[in-house]
């Protein structure tokens, strides 16, 4: 355990320059998560704008087609009430003739009843004087006298029946124009009623679509106030994800800045240890201990691409892809993992009392604590860390010499 500290101290005071960078680009990370989070909200609203568009338009459709059924409504009550309007004017011109004719009925039947009158006095002298109807003959002065009286009589009595006939024949042409203006105005009453009855069933319609209307207007107006709403929260949302996006840019900009002083910082101190000549990156390393052999190159296929010392106290392998495998260097066990969000997964290797191997910029381990392990055992793969480009890993080496621990050149022992 003593062992296992002493090691995590050292990767510590190598990795904590990373702590400041790592809460900048989780404090990026939240503020990123929000603002997508503040999208997917946006995105519904829009949805739910475009929904609420589609169903205003339909229902201003709907609207539309029911105002032009009313309009032909309302244009098919005026013509039936123009219909029936003129039935009105025809009925009544045909009950004042009716009342015209049964007038001319009633004068001609009182005449005919006078008529009959006179004919049946005339009848009962006729017959009283039957007796002495030779009695004119006896008064006659001549014979011509006779005749005259005799063809006077014979031409009032003629007169009197003809007359009678002309009465009887109109009264009956009176009577049957009558009962034909009275199935007139009974047919014309009917058609009145029909079109009253066509009118009054326009009418239950007609108010059926007012009632129609009066919904789908209330439910046009429910609508465009839940539009408004949706409106007015899609301007909340897209106020706050201008805001968010602002503090992500300006969150990216800090960010930048601490990796840019981090990068000078390194540098500098890179330069201070190569103008004051520390041994650091130039210590000769010690011989392997002969129970270990030869090490693995831990990156198959891959290369050193950044020489130990050059960027720090470690080399930079590059793997043929993102994602490379990385192997045991040699036989041991797992001395420690740590995790930083920059660097990504690091495993420590112990193969010896004096010699120890760490591997930097893993994806999670395949490997746990306390684990042993075989040369060219599978540890991981690389691009765990943020920093670092994920085909590459930091290898280093440390060797214990007396009391001192230090880094040396791997490139010594592959």
């Amino acid at each position: 355990m003593a062992r296992l500290g002493l090691w995590l101290c050292l990767l510590l005071s190598f990795l904590a320059w990373g702590q400041d960078v790592a809460t900048q680009e989780k404090r990026v990370r939240a503020l990123e998560a929000e603002a997508a989070r503040a999208r997917v909200l946006d995105q519904k609203a829009q949805e739910q704008i475009q929904r609420l568009n589609r169903e205003l338009a339909r229902l201003s459709q709907r609207v539309q087609n029911l105002l032009l059924e009313k309009v032909r409504l309302e244009e098919e009550i005026r013509r039936l009430e123009g219909e029936r309007q003129a039935l009105r004017r025809e009925i009544a011109q045909l009950k004042e003739a009716v009342r015209e004719t049964e007038a001319r009925i009633a004068k001609l039947e009182g005449n005919l009843a006078a008529l009959k009158e006179r004919l049946k006095a005339l009848m009962r002298s006729l017959y009283r004087e039957r007796a002495g109807r030779y009695l004119p003959l006896l008064r006659a002065q001549s014979f011509t006298d006779l005749a005259v009286r005799a063809r006077w009589v014979g031409y009032i009595s003629r007169q009197d029946t003809e007359l009678v006939r002309l009465f009887q024949a109109t009264l009956k042409a009176l009577k049957e124009e009558r009962e034909r203006l009275a199935l007139l105005l009974q047919d014309l009453t009917a058609k009145e009623a029909a079109l009253a009855k066509n009118q009054r069933k326009l009418e239950s319609q007609r108010q059926g679509l007012e009632a129609t209307l009066k919904n789908l207007r209330q439910e046009e107006e429910g609508k465009k106030a839940l539009l408004r709403d949706a409106l007015t929260e899609r301007q909340r949302l897209q106020r706050a994800l201008a805001e968010l996006q602002a503090k992500v840019l300006e969150e990216r900009r800090r960010l930048l800045a601490l990796k840019e002083a981090e990068r000078r910082r390194q540098e500098e101190a890179r330069r201070r240890q190569q103008a004051q000549g520390q041994p650091t990156v130039v210590v000769p390393p010690p011989s392997l201990p002969a129970t270990v052999g030869r090490l693995s190159f831990p990156v198959p296929g891959g290369r050193v691409l950044v020489p130990y010392g050059q960027e720090g106290p470690f080399q930079v392998l590059q793997g043929p892809s993102p994602g490379s495998l990385v192997q045991a260097a040699a036989e041991g066990y797992v001395a420690g993992i740590l995790y930083l969000p920059n660097l990504g997964y690091t495993v420590m290797l112990a193969h010896t009392e004096t010699l120890s191997t760490v591997y930097t910029n893993l994806q999670e381990p395949l490997v746990q604590e306390g684990e042993r392990v075989r040369q060219g055992q599978v540890l991981g793969y690389t691009g765990g860390g943020l920093l670092i480009p994920p085909d590459e890993l930091e290898f280093r080496v440390a060797v214990r010499v007396g009391e001192e621990t230090r880094f040396v050149d791997p490139s010594a022992y592959y």
